[in-house]
């Protein structure tokens, strides 16, 4: 699965971006869903570094079907700094492991050169990159940060494999969506894939502001049709 979740969350009497320094570690549980079927559970955690950085992380574990037969495990890791009130990439990391195939994926961000240094599978790629840089996961915890300060645009840099891409998110309607976690007041934020081979691409986030606009719910239509979907179990701090 190819579906990056990047997300933060707080206890809902006490919001999580209240001030980027703020910002408290945390636990959460989704239900993966792929095309309305659950085929695992991920475990998302923000902590703390300590040094001026944080690490988010998420892991998935297939646990029925053909994603619990094949034995599908993936762990994706964000370090990161705060760059005023938004996340900025200083490492990424992606590894899918499984009976199937075994996928893998790295980025180191050199900000005293300006240069990112990635590595796909057989692949490296170096390239440029400016400052509020961030990695495929972050955009999540950008979103929700943009959210609270009250942001009208939703436009971010990117570092995908061979490049920065720009991605720009739109605020949609407000609506009250239920998951396993409860029923809560939500805002759509969405994404539609670019012209060409990449527009059936289509995510799609819900944002809860009870919640410290952490997103109660990420789906993701990807290329050949398939949705992937996270639906928030429980929260912990």
């Amino acid at each position: 699965m190819k579906l990056v979740f990047a997300l933060a969350l707080t206890l809902a009497s006490s919001p999580l971006f209240a001030a980027a320094p703020a910002v408290r570690p945390f636990k959460a549980e989704y239900a993966t869903l792929r095309n309305g079927s659950e085929v695992g559970r991920t475990t998302l955690e923000l902590r703390d570094n300590g040094d001026g950085s944080w690490t988010l992380r998420s892991e998935t574990r297939g646990t029925s079907g053909l994603a619990k037969l094949a034995g599908i495990h993936i762990v994706e890791t964000s370090r990161f700094r705060w760059n005023g009130d938004r996340p900025e990439a200083l490492a990424y990391s992606y590894r899918q492991d499984g009976a199937f195939k075994a996928r893998t994926r790295s980025a180191e961000f050199d900000w005293a050169s300006g240069q990112a240094q990635v590595a796909e599978g057989d692949g490296a790629f170096r390239y440029a990159i400016q400052p509020g840089v961030i990695d495929r996961q972050a955009v999540t915890l950008a979103i929700a940060s943009d959210l609270l300060r009250g942001a009208k645009t939703f436009d971010y840099k990117v570092a995908v494999k061979d490049r920065v891409e720009d991605m720009r998110y739109q605020r949609g309607a407000s609506e009250s969506l239920t998951v396993p976690a409860g029923t809560f007041q939500t805002v759509l934020m969405r994404r539609d894939g670019d012209p060409g081979a990449d527009r059936k691409r289509v995510a799609r986030s819900w944002f809860a502001e009870s919640l410290g606009w952490l997103p109660v719910q990420i789906e993701q239509t990807e290329k050949k049709g398939d949705t992937v979907t996270l639906k928030l179990l429980a929260t912990r701090s």
